[in-house]
């Protein structure tokens, strides 16, 4: 068995661990490496089935971790999609993976209704042990697109509004959307380009391009959406290693914390 392999048997253990701990839902079933068989004849895998009660409803959840050193891709999400949907009552997909998601696999899965949620640290396996990394991003501000407001938004704004370029709060509760329609926080949005990096990196100043038409949220009525080029922050990395057992727990915690919230309780 590889490093990897135990890094992932971990994190299942520690999920399911955690799942039975959460308090905020009532769990009827919760299996590891549920085989599923679908229409098909063909039999599916899943690291996770949790069934959970809330009120008179049953909700049947299908959910992967991955701690990859690569973003998860269309095709990784496509042979998640086609299991679930060759299942005569098929559960909600869920995808958890550190590695973030890939241009057109957060759309895909959004269109597909399955959940898909990036942990903000990588995993490294080294012999029984792995060095997390935690990408740290302060400063965080958007670079406007001021041809396209004065030009655009200007125009449709009342005489005297002023224009809202003076955002507060850029982190995982403000949300950034392409020419799709697809939504990213903005934290999600650094993550996926700089969850690359495997070493420590001190604290600089970094500016992020966007290569399609972006809209940033605003929060103010009169102009909700504003386009903008790209993110300026200041950057850092730093890492320490742990065992594998000592961080799964901590990614399970907050994974599951995070499902029972928003994907359970907010339905």
């Amino acid at each position: 068995m590889t490093n990897r392999d135990k890094a992932h048997e971990a994190i299942v253990a520690e999920l399911v661990d955690q799942i039975n701990k959460e308090d905020s839902v009532q769990t009827l079933v919760v299996e590891p490496y549920k085989n599923l068989k679908g229409t098909s004849g063909a039999t599916h895998q899943f690291d996770i089935y949790w069934e959970v009660q809330t009120g008179v409803q049953t909700h049947r959840y299908a959910i992967q971790a991955r701690h990859w050193d690569k973003p998860v891709s269309l095709q990784d999400l496509g042979r998640l999609q086609k299991a679930l949907i060759d299942l005569k009552e098929a559960p909600t997909g869920i995808f958890l993976a550190s590695s973030g998601f890939k241009r057109g696999a957060r759309a895909y899965a959004e269109h597909h209704g399955i959940d898909v949620w990036t942990y903000p640290f990588t995993i490294e396996t080294m012999n029984d042990a792995v060095t997390f990394f935690v990408a740290t991003f302060e400063d965080v501000s958007p670079v406007f697109d001021e041809e396209w407001i004065e030009k655009v938004l200007k125009p449709k704004l009342r005489e005297g509004t002023p224009v809202p370029v003076s955002l507060g709060g850029t982190d995982e509760r403000t949300h950034l959307f392409d020419e799709d329609c697809a939504a990213k926080t903005v934290r999600e949005v650094l993550h996926e380009y700089y969850l690359a990096e495997m070493t420590e990196v001190p604290a600089h100043e970094i500016c992020v391009l966007f290569d399609k038409s972006t809209y940033i949220e605003t929060g103010d009525l009169a102009a909700p959406m504003l386009k903008v080029s790209g993110l300026n922050a200041i950057f850092s990395l730093t890492s320490h290693t742990e065992t594998i057992r000592s961080v799964s727990k901590d990614y399970a915690r907050r994974a599951v914390d995070f499902i029972a919230d928003v994907l359970i309780n907010k339905r």
